[in-house]
């Protein structure tokens, strides 16, 4: 679900923020590069986060933190949620392919390879698709606010 949820998120974000918030492509694109810059340091908060705590403790951090980035975003029309929400989404954004990463911790070394492809698949379905049912949510709603309403739920 984590593959479902933030690809809806990233694939619709600036686009929102243009269409139905009437920000201009440079405002919508400051904040996404805002997001991403944050997103370099986020590996090593989570996996620094998943060692003290523990990787399903870690998992469940993350996800919440996610789950609320996605929720502001949905449920909120300032632009301050919006960098609220850019921020909680960029400090955990690869929060979750770090921690499964560790997948070593309950496959052993021997199958850590296979775990990780494993856990990778899944990841991919729900990239392949979440652009698609959220696409189809804002095309019957008119509005990506279903779309990410959405995402919250499924992580």
């Amino acid at each position: 679900m984590f593959g479902f949820s933030y690809i809806i998120y990233i694939n619709f974000f600036a686009t929102f923020l243009v269409r139905e918030m009437g920000w201009t492509h440079n405002e919508a694109g400051r904040l996404f590069t805002f997001l991403g810059f944050l997103s370099i340091f986020c590996g090593l908060l989570w996996g620094g986060i998943s060692d003290v705590i523990g990787r399903k403790g870690g998992a469940t951090l993350a996800y919440l933190a996610l789950a609320i980035s996605y929720g502001i975003f949905a449920l909120f029309r300032s632009p301050g949620a919006f960098y609220v929400s850019a921020v909680f989404f960029g400090l955990t954004a690869w929060a979750i392919p770090t921690i499964m990463a560790a997948a070593g911790d309950y496959v052993g070394p021997r199958l850590a390879p296979a775990g990780l492809g494993f856990i990778t698949l899944f990841f991919g379905v729900g990239q392949f698709i979440g652009p698609g049912v959220g696409g189809r949510l804002a095309d019957i709603r008119d509005s990506f606010t279903l779309s990410f309403a959405l995402a919250p739920v499924s992580p």
